[in-house]
């Protein structure tokens, strides 16, 4: 799946599910960790968990893994690893709290609402 069509279909079930202050910084230009860093938030453990569920399960009906999956189902921050986007859903006290926009701000900011439409399987 190419790159770009992967994170539009991580916004739009973020968004699907109702998950709040959904932020993108394309963060290729500062790190080599990964191209992009999306920052959501849950308004609880149980819908951080319902969340990453959702997304975990319907990425893997389109045969996509994560690498790396850290704080599901124990934590209120949880990070997900695709490779080239880093996925961090946040309850709200743990988002304010580390502040991820402070050290990641000087990259550029991707507007998540365009990406707010129909995901594109198997693209």
């Amino acid at each position: 799946m190419a790159e770009d069509t992967l994170l539009r279909d991580i916004v739009k079930y973020l968004d699907d599910k109702k998950a709040e202050d959904i932020e993108i910084f394309k963060i290729a230009e500062k790190s080599s960790l990964a191209d992009y860093l999306v920052i959501a938030t849950a308004n609880s453990n149980t819908h951080a968990n319902a969340l990453a569920d959702f997304i975990l399960q319907e990425l893997k009906g389109q045969q996509i893994q994560p690498y790396g999956l850290d704080g599901y189902k124990v934590s209120k921050w949880i990070c997900v690893d695709f490779g080239s986007i880093l996925l961090n859903i946040m309850c709200e006290d743990e988002r304010n709290y580390y502040n991820l926009e402070s050290i990641w701000g000087g990259c550029t900011k991707i507007d998540a609402s365009q990406f707010f439409e129909a995901p594109q399987k198997n693209a």
